[in-house]
């Protein structure tokens, strides 16, 4: 009989797995697999269902553990935001997140940019810097 692991997971994993088209190997592993890419690997199955969404996004994204938890904990200062050429930056599911605001300076961050900031002491600099506008 035939397991369908998806339905392991919550309805926002399961969309951020569909908008990045990760599949599950044979070794219950999330990956891309296309016919013109190599294949990347990006979380186990046992992985995807014990983290969250923001987790498994991140790890998408290779953010490290300090940046992942660190966003976790924090999250409720920060919204999710998407881009369009038509319509700029606008809120979107968590799932759907390319960007994200930091509500009290307006400060958008491209998800893709936090993966540039390498050192601890950087990062801390960097969050120290976005508190800083927090009343």
């Amino acid at each position: 009989m035939y397991y369908n692991y998806i339905e392991d997971l919550s309805i926002d994993k399961q969309k951020l797995l569909k908008k990045y088209s990760l599949s599950l190997n044979d070794e219950l592993i999330w990956e891309f697999n296309h016919k013109k890419y190599y294949k990347v690997k990006y979380f186990t199955h046992k992985f995807a269902i014990k983290h969250s969404t923001l987790s498994l996004l991140f790890h998408i994204y290779k953010l490290c553990y300090a940046k992942i938890k660190y966003f976790e904990n924090n999250f409720e200062k920060y919204e999710p935001l998407k881009y369009s050429y038509k319509e700029g930056f606008f809120k979107c599911e968590l799932y759907d997140m390319e960007f994200m605001i930091h509500k009290s300076s307006n400060i958008i961050i491209d998800l893709r940019n936090l993966s540039e900031i390498k050192t601890i002491e950087d990062f801390r600099s960097f969050c120290k810097y976005l508190e800083s506008f927090e009343k």
